[in-house]
């Protein structure tokens, strides 16, 4: 089962955690799930939208990197782990044929209580989305059921990690951070990176 590490404070109090769904673009990929991927791109601006909400990281400074602008390699893997596991989530959603109601997103959006007000409309709604995918598996499958699932579509799916931000461990279902100092822009000491 994937464990997210050390992430957001209002995670362990909704139950609830991640960031937004999955995205397609032209550029880089930060993460490639099975044929779905997230660019880098979208990966750092929701890095940056739960770094700045003191609703997901109340100490700022506790996430941030050596470099202006940059995050910890412990915040970062913990994040992505954590999308691979919504991506994951979105997976088996579909495969159980099933459908995220206003009911749920309802929901959803009353246990988080105005948390995602300061993110833009786009990433709240994909936020939401997933959370929402999240906890209907989880009440369809039960928690140990979800978590065998998500276990076994790990085990099926390609899953690549750009080397930017680290690689996937098939073994223990995390992300692990890079071995060199990241640079913005770059991969480990200054490479670039590439699709995964």
């Amino acid at each position: 089962m994937l464990t997210p590490r050390r992430l957001i404070v209002l995670v362990a109090a909704v139950a609830v955690a991640g960031l937004a769904g999955a995205g397609c673009s032209e550029q880089s990929a930060a993460v490639r799930v099975g044929d779905r991927t997230v660019s880098q791109s979208d990966f750092e601006a929701e890095l940056d939208a739960f770094a700045s909400s003191q609703a997901f990281v109340q100490d700022p400074d506790s996430v941030a990197g050596e470099l202006p602008g940059s995050y910890t390699q412990e915040f970062v893997a913990a994040a992505l782990g954590q999308r691979i596991e919504f991506m994951l989530a979105e997976q088996v959603f579909d495969e159980q044929d099933l459908e995220v109601t206003d009911d749920d997103r309802s929901n959803v959006t009353e246990q988080l209580q105005g948390a995602l007000d300061d993110m833009s409309e786009g990433l709240r709604n994909s936020l939401i989305d997933d959370l929402s995918r999240r906890v209907r598996l989880q009440d369809e499958l039960g928690q140990q059921g979800y978590g065998e699932a998500i276990t076994e579509a790990a085990d099926a799916t390609e899953i690549e990690v750009s080397s930017h931000y680290g690689s996937w461990d098939r073994d223990q279902y995390t992300v692990v951070p890079p071995d060199g100092p990241v640079s913005p822009g770059g991969g480990p000491d200054g490479e670039s990176p590439g699709d995964g």
